[in-house]
């Protein structure tokens, strides 16, 4: 595996190194390193984790023009790939994001055997880029063609011999780019990773309130914006209020000034970013929880992690309606869906669960009915171990 982000705690990756192990497969991660004082290798349940250092500020710069006519980034990627592929007896390259599948095939026309090449494809990242501040402002937004980057996936998606996709409307819109094999292996929670990492402590930011939580990256497509909007209107009716933000990102202190702007500094916590061992207990002392994504080309092929944290907890959900969050949602009566960017529609779903707790009661029993018998790991993974199990090796 190849992946440009740090292994630990990038929960997808960890889950599905976790899958092939258990099935047999051997398993190395060639992954990113920003801190230079890690361990070169670590083992990850049996699992070679090789870091490759690279400065964060390079990455953050230059991950963007993977298919600019000058590009390092692709070029790094691709000698450390090749290198990796001469040391050792690699049979299949299963790489993590869009933006690193060039430096896979630049990678694999060195190599004496040509690899299988396995996309695993987390986001519609053509369509993530016309929202990402990295791409939206200068000089991203001069740099960075969100055409040119459609026309190349097209072109790297129909030249993977497999690609994996987080979710059915990923899937058909794959299959449409023209992708010949396209496997969901879904973002759906690790019970038991999950629950094992459970903590008895809960954090006192939301001890006393009405507490709404988020967990996640701070980014304007994320529509944290809309719900900081709604506190006065919530206010109204629910005095002692509380959203508690836990995660960081790009527009953190726009959000701050925002909340400030609106006199509700007090009603809104800021968390930071916290050890996913922390985030269960998290969960456990809020009493609704959030995903205010922005519904967008992006968000309408992806679904997130902590929609089946959420359920796994027994917490009733309130969400946007992007395609995927909102059919999930609505499928087993765990939430209440709102107009993506409406805070007056998203207040009202507050104060509606503050109202009738009955209801979020029950929309948390059905979440955790749902993860136990259909959107858990366990099942998901046994497609991505029966992709590998189809592989034919490449001959010398």
């Amino acid at each position: 595996m190849v992946l440009d982000n740090g292994f630990f705690g990038d929960l997808r990756v960890e889950n599905e190194v976790m899958s092939l192990r258990e099935a047999g497969f051997e398993v190395s991660v060639l992954c990113f390193e920003h801190k230079n004082k890690q361990p070169p290798i670590q083992q990850y349940h049996g699992a070679d984790i090789i870091k490759v250092y690279l400065p964060l500020s390079f990455k953050k710069k230059m991950k963007g023009l993977a298919n600019f006519i000058i590009d390092p980034y692709t070029r790094f990627w691709s000698k450390q790939i090749s290198k990796y592929i001469d040391d050792h007896a690699i049979d299949v390259l299963h790489i993590h994001d869009l933006y690193l599948l060039g430096a896979a095939y630049k990678a694999n026309k060195k190599a004496k055997r040509k690899l299988p090449i396995v996309a695993d494809l987390h986001e519609n990242y053509p369509a993530a880029l016309r929202y990402y501040k990295f791409s939206t402002t200068f000089p991203g937004n001069v740099l960075i063609s969100v055409p040119k980057w459609e026309r190349t996936e097209k072109n790297w998606v129909n030249q993977a011999d497999h690609v994996i996709t987080v979710i059915e409307e990923a899937q058909h819109r794959y299959k449409k780019l023209g992708a010949k094999r396209v496997h969901v292996v879904a973002n759906y929670v690790n019970r038991s990773e999950f629950l094992g990492s459970h903590k008895t402590s809960k954090p006192d930011a939301n001890s006393t309130s009405y507490s709404a939580l988020y967990v996640g990256g701070f980014d304007t497509h994320r529509g944290i914006e809309a719900v900081v909007r709604a506190i006065p209107k919530i206010k109204t009716k629910i005095p002692e209020f509380k959203l508690v933000l836990v995660g960081t990102g790009s527009n953190e202190n726009d959000l701050k000034q925002l909340a400030k702007e609106l006199d509700v500094e007090s009603s809104v916590s800021f968390e930071g970013w916290q050890n996913p061992d922390q985030l269960p207990s998290y969960l456990d002392a809020s009493d609704i929880c959030l995903i205010p994504h922005l519904k967008t080309e992006h968000t309408d092929n992806t679904i997130p992690h902590k929609l089946f944290q959420y359920m796994l907890l027994k917490k009733p959900v309130v969400a946007t309606n992007c395609n995927p969050i909102e059919r999930i949602v609505n499928e087993t009566k765990s939430g209440l869906i709102y107009t993506s960017n409406s805070s007056e529609e998203f207040a009202d779903k507050i104060i509606e669960l503050y109202t009738d707790k009955t209801l979020g009661t029950e929309m948390g029993e059905n979440g955790f009915k749902a993860v136990k018998e259909k959107y858990n790991w366990e099942e998901t993974a046994k497609t991505l171990v029966q992709l590998y199990a189809s592989i034919q090796l490449p001959q010398v």
